[in-house]
């Protein structure tokens, strides 16, 4: 059985925007799902596993920090980042208020950076399922932050 590529949430109205980061996170072993709405990605939320999101702040239907909240009462263990062409320290503070991530458009390293963890914290959760005793949660929690912690050291 081949193991599932992570699925990673993008939710943005600019098109062109999302294909081109769709096709990036595709060459980096992710499965993306498109929408182009806050109401759509609550949509595939409600029918789809999803590991991640990626939201833009400025949409037609609902603004980002709105379904990054809707998503997190939907899958409450969904890591999310919000993205915007128009940051500032309010809408970061805002973000950081729902356990978000934050990033501009025009500095898109911050982004590849949380790509790369969001990766690392997803192997560590599955090997950490996969080492649990007969798929106990709450051994699987241990270990997982038991990996996390020799990995900091």
């Amino acid at each position: 059985m081949t193991q599932a590529k992570p699925r990673i949430l993008l939710v943005d109205d600019e098109k062109k925007f999302l294909d081109a980061l769709a096709d990036r996170l595709k060459l980096k072993g992710f499965e993306p799902l498109l929408a182009t709405s806050g109401k759509e990605a609550l949509e595939l939320a409600k029918k789809h596993t999803i590991h991640a999101a990626v939201v833009d702040l400025k949409m037609p239907d609902m603004d980002g920090l709105v379904t990054i909240t809707k998503l997190k009462e939907i899958k409450p263990a969904i890591k999310t980042m919000l993205l915007t062409g128009f940051g500032d320290d309010k809408i970061k503070e805002a973000a950081q208020a729902i356990d978000s991530g934050y990033f501009e458009k025009d500095k898109m390293g911050s982004f590849w950076n949380f790509i790369k963890n969001l990766r690392n914290n997803l192997e560590d959760s599955m090997a950490a399922a996969g080492m649990a005793t007969g798929g106990d949660l709450e051994d699987a929690s241990r270990i997982s932050k038991a990996i996390s912690k020799e990995k900091k050291e």
